[in-house]
């Protein structure tokens, strides 16, 4: 939070500019001559931030690099996260490279997914306050940084006694396993389902929560 009153003479309107002295910004300048006031102003801010960026896309051993990102304003409807875990996904990897359907245009910071704690909320939040537990819902680009400043429509609250490692991927593999089981065909205690590819986590999610729900898995896995 800042406050600043700085009162500036008709020489600083000059081509030259004025003497530094005329811009102690810790209090009011007195000058002679016309003087021009600047309204106090206050402003809500990130902490600096470090994200993992990249530039172009590639190999990510190759074109990402960790770079310090200065304060953010958080403005009236945003929250500021400080981020506690956030995984590497093979999606993460295939947006870096460029060869994911789906990815956002460079440069970018990288990570889909993950878990923060609120820092700081605008004056507009409402429901949200620092030290909640959020995610990103839906996922969101850009969770590989140490604070990120984003709308409060972006950040889901969820119980800070959830395993830090379950929240921070709940939104990725255990949804798309979900909506697997849902928006296909219907499906009823008793029922039976064959997947394929049963070793990857979308397939471990999807074994138990067809277990949970009385529905029998026949699962297959690779030989590797």
């Amino acid at each position: 939070m800042a406050l600043i009153m700085r009162s500036v003479s008709m020489e600083a309107l000059k081509p030259n500019g004025p003497s530094p002295s005329l811009f102690n910004l810790t209090r009011t300048h007195l000058a002679r001559g016309p003087v021009q006031i600047f309204r106090a102003f206050s402003a809500l801010m990130s902490p600096p931030s470090k994200a993992v960026v990249y530039e172009q896309h590639g190999p990510p051993d190759s074109v990402t690099r960790v770079v310090e990102i200065p304060p953010v304003e958080v403005k009236d409807n945003d929250v500021c996260v400080k981020m506690l875990a956030a995984p590497i996904n093979p999606s993460d990897i295939n947006r870096i490279e460029g060869v994911y359907p789906v990815r956002p245009p460079v440069p970018a910071v990288g990570g889909y997914e993950g878990v923060g704690e609120v820092h700081s909320v605008g004056s507009a939040v409402k429901g949200l306050l620092p030290g909640d537990w959020v995610i990103p819902s839906p996922p969101s680009f850009g969770t590989w940084q140490t604070y990120i400043v984003k709308e409060q429509s972006v950040w889901h609250k969820i119980s800070k006694d959830s395993p830090m490692e379950y929240a921070a991927t709940v939104t990725v593999n255990p949804l798309t396993a979900l909506r697997m089981l849902e928006d296909f065909t219907t499906l009823n205690s008793g029922d039976s389902i064959v997947q394929n590819g049963a070793t990857s986590i979308v397939g471990q999610c999807i074994i138990q929560l067809a277990r949970f729900r009385g529905i029998h898995s026949i699962n297959m896995i690779r030989d590797r």
